[in-house]
């Protein structure tokens, strides 16, 4: 799990060790998790859960009874704590997906001008939970450039400004790659550039 995402936002409530769990939904509304934990014994429990139901949709994953750990003989080697921890971990994990689930639906299109990228752009920056942020698409002004026409889209350069209390303790680095962690596959396929100014309230005040 990439270190930037191991915010307060992604952790695991009431688990004796500290654990960390993201997600993202894709085009088909599929959900990718990742995880990680400072003890071994709930790496291996979030890598259980992080590998069983990334790929799935977020109704099949609302489906997972948590009793299945009961089935597969795990939950005779954990304490009552680290059982807890466990459905702690499924519990945030399924929160996570019912709100990908409700952030995509969402008709987009009365709250936010610009294309399909800028659109999915918004979605995601959302899940910082900033005070601020500003889109700005200004991909009109390198329109025929060269390795622009070999990406095939009409959205690839980007400026972003955001403001969001996430980025407090993080150096300008970690919150930058926090942000390309969040807009991979924007990246990937549309963004040729992008421009990145994130502080934090305090820094802004």
């Amino acid at each position: 799990m990439d270190p930037a995402l191991k915010i307060e936002q992604n952790k695991v409530p009431g688990c004796l060790s500290t654990v960390f769990v993201h997600a993202t939904i894709d085009s088909d509304n599929k959900i990718t998790y990742q995880g990680d934990s400072d003890a071994q014994l709930t790496k291996g429990l979030v890598a259980l859960l992080v590998n069983g139901l990334t790929g799935h949709t977020p109704e099949e994953i609302d489906q997972v009874k948590p009793e299945f750990i009961q089935y597969a003989g795990i939950a005779n080697s954990l304490t009552p704590g680290r059982n807890n921890g466990f459905l702690n971990m499924l519990k945030l994990m399924k929160d996570k997906a019912r709100q990908l689930k409700q952030e995509k639906t969402v008709d987009v299109s009365t709250s936010v001008k610009g294309g399909s990228i800028y659109q999915s752009m918004n979605i995601k920056l959302q899940m910082l939970k900033p005070l601020e942020l500003v889109i700005e698409d200004e991909s009109y002004k390198h329109a025929g450039h060269a390795g622009v026409k070999d990406i095939g889209s009409s959205e690839t350069h980007f400026n972003v400004k955001i403001v969001a209390t996430c980025f407090e303790g993080l150096s300008l680095v970690q919150r930058h790659r926090m942000i390309y962690t969040l807009l991979g596959p924007e990246m990937s396929q549309s963004i040729h550039a992008l421009s990145i100014v994130a502080k934090t309230p305090s820094e802004i005040n």
